[in-house]
């Protein structure tokens, strides 16, 4: 039988519903195959590829890290070199325990082996050097300090062979997901393709068999001017058209949400990459800082003034130090060391901070807090990195003259019962609501030099604490951040 010569009405809906859910399935077979493709690429970068090129780094740190601790001990005489040296032997052995932890290819292995069992040996022979000294002999131990440091090398040499593997495997990951990425768009190419072959196909379909006879019907009871009976063809089709347009914008709602997951899978699979940029661009001349304040801090004479401005550059040196590893952990959760805080201390602690980036800024800061708050258990570290982010981009959305609210009070909100919530409110420019949907999400940012990641890891820090953290403004009356944590139950 010809099923479009002059079947009945239901037999022609049940024939395009068939085509539309081909073309359904067609597409949400790929996109579940392509999504299985991405996290299972995902997983063996965050699980292995992110913890072996971070210990790698780690390892490369540590070991320079130990240069020159003997020399120094032996021009003074200072113990304290040999303490030093002793806190960065355990840092290397801590990371070479992580390394070899991690699940990796036999090459990998051996080099990590290597390592071990060279570092064994180095040590064994600097200790020996260190305990000539120790016992007057400096011409002996000065002979064998020399060919110590050509054993430092080697192991030095290894490390880097050790990271270089590590970001080769990074780099493989990156061109095979360049390369899923352009099978996905060959095959989103075909079903756009078939896409509409069959919108054309269903649109001639709809007219000629179903918007025609509909309209022959009603053409035909104007004319009689009888209405239509219950229960017959033309109503049926009615409901069952209602039904497929539905069935359509379930399928484009699943379309939209299939393709944001493969870009963030994308965006995810650059990770790797761009923690070790930052690492090797930010970490290194970072740690030349750190050495070169602890000199001039040791061999100049400083005022009071001058010692407090040390402080406070060694305690920004420290926040840098903080945000670089938690870009690198971008990709996985915090170690939360938690414990019970009051929350009132951590703002004082940000305040103490940045008082000197509020008076560059002519910011006045105008404090609100509740006479006695609850206790909550937090990472008192993780959550100064919070409210300094968001005091940071408050000081520079107003730039100049303006002003930041810090509310503290105790609440009962929704979903977490009894909470601790604060409230960062400055007299800024605000924000558009397109901006707001866009800003909590990573890599968006409105700075020239911005990452993108600083409010997006606030978020998710705030989350790991089980709290909230929720965004209100509006163009040209400020902006306000409401972070909200459950509060410990008093005993």
């Amino acid at each position: 039988m010809n099923i479009w010569g002059k079947p009945v009405i239901t037999t022609r809906i049940f024939a395009i519903l068939f085509l539309l859910l081909s073309t359904t399935v067609g597409m949400g077979v790929t996109s579940i195959w392509n999504a299985g493709q991405f996290n299972q690429m995902i997983n063996r970068v965050i699980v292995e590829d992110i913890p072996a090129i971070e210990a790698a780094r780690e390892i490369e740190t540590s070991l320079a890290n130990q240069k020159g601790f003997a020399t120094y001990y032996f021009l003074d005489g200072d113990p304290k070199w040999l303490n030093e040296l002793s806190v960065h032997r355990k840092v290397f052995l801590h990371w070479l325990d992580q390394a070899l932890l991690v699940n990796q290819e036999p090459k990998q292995r051996n080099l990590l082996e290597g390592i071990q069992k060279k570092f064994a040996v180095y040590v064994t022979e600097k200790d020996r050097v260190i305990d000539l000294y120790k016992a007057g002999d400096r011409k002996t131990g000065e002979e064998l300090h020399w060919k110590v440091r050509e054993q430092f090398f080697e192991l030095k040499e290894m490390a880097a062979t050790y990271k270089q593997v590590n970001e080769l495997n990074i780099q493989q990951a990156l061109e095979t997901s360049r390369a899923k990425m352009q099978r996905l768009s060959s095959a989103a190419v075909v079903f756009m393709i078939c896409a509409l072959i069959f919108g054309v196909l269903l649109a001639f379909i709809m007219i000629s068999q179903i918007l025609m006879p509909i309209r022959r019907l009603s053409r035909e009871a104007a004319v009689t001017g009888e209405p239509a009976p219950p229960g017959n063809e033309v109503r049926l089709l009615r409901t069952r058209v209602h039904g497929l347009m539905q069935h359509i914008d379930r399928t484009r709602s699943e379309l939209e949400q299939s393709q944001e997951l493969l870009m963030n899978s994308e965006k995810m699979a650059l990770v790797g990459k761009l923690s070790t940029e930052v690492a090797h661009s930010i970490r290194n001349p970072m740690t030349s800082i750190n050495m070169r304040l602890f000199s001039l801090k040791r061999n100049i004479d400083l005022t009071e003034v001058q010692k407090e401005d040390f402080e406070v550059v060694a305690e920004e040196m420290r926040r840098l130090d903080n945000i670089v590893s938690n870009f690198l952990e971008f990709s996985k959760p915090h170690k939360l060391k938690k414990r019970r805080i009051d929350i009132s201390t951590v703002v004082d602690m940000t305040l103490d901070l940045l008082f000197y980036r509020l008076e560059v800024h002519s910011v006045k800061v105008v404090r609100k807090r509740s006479a006695s708050l609850p206790l909550i258990e937090a990472d008192p570290e993780l959550l100064k990195e919070v409210f300094v982010n968001l005091m940071v981009n408050a000081c520079e959305a107003i730039e100049i003259d303006g002003e930041v609210t810090i509310t503290e009070q105790e609440a009962v909100a929704e979903n977490i019962g009894r909470a601790v919530v604060v409230k960062f409110t400055d007299n800024g420019p605000g924000m558009s609501e397109e901006l707001q949907k866009r800003v909590l999400e990573p890599f968006e940012t409105t700075k020239p030099q911005g990452t993108g990641l600083g409010l997006f890891i606030a978020v998710r820090i705030v989350k790991e604490h089980g709290g909230t953290l929720e965004l209100h403004s509006k163009e040209g009356q400020g902006t306000t951040f409401i972070l909200t944590f459950p509060a410990l139950e008093e005993v």
